[in-house]
């Protein structure tokens, strides 16, 4: 079952499942309460990186109110053909490009 399932601005149908709902709470107990914000992440990022190495998407929305001050939500994603899912999300103080390729900006 899927705590939600959205079409994402690369025009990809992302799902978070239940299980990956239950990691990511469990490593980054600030997003309890943050499926909204996850859901606008992947809908209106402000970047996407790919991430060729670990063969991810890196989705990046800046928000002024979050439960630990101004940052950036990174949602990571998995893509497989027009579907994907997502892998982990949490909050970041900026955007670490690193080795990543752009996607959007």
């Amino acid at each position: 079952m899927a705590i939600f399932e959205i079409e994402s601005k690369l025009d990809k149908k992302i799902r978070l499942t239940e299980t990956q709902w239950f990691h990511i709470r469990h490593k980054h107990p600030e997003l309890e309460s943050q499926t909204g914000k996850m859901v606008y992440t992947l809908q209106e990022s402000d970047s996407i990186y790919y991430s060729s190495g670990d063969d991810v998407y890196h989705y990046y929305k800046y928000f002024e109110e979050t439960p630990v001050t101004k940052k950036h939500l990174l949602v990571i994603v998995r893509h497989l053909n027009k579907e994907g899912f997502v892998i982990t999300s949490f909050f970041v103080a900026r955007i670490h490009i690193g080795d990543k390729g752009v996607i959007y900006e």
